[in-house]
């Protein structure tokens, strides 16, 4: 799945997904790899979604 084709599926831009995706990655919840994303903590992915208000 594309940064676009996630975008389009949450009502966002390519641009606000890679950026998301990024500061996940640095707050440790999220490994980007090519092609793939694993979650490697997922309480600090749930912590990120409590306090966007997801």
């Amino acid at each position: 799945m594309t940064h676009q084709e996630i975008a389009t599926m949450v009502g966002s831009v390519r641009e606000v997904v890679q950026r998301s995706l990024k500061e996940l990655e640095r707050a440790g919840a999220i490994k980007l790899e090519r092609a793939r994303i694993s979650i490697v903590n997922i309480d600090a992915l749930e912590r990120f979604s409590e306090e966007e208000g997801v």
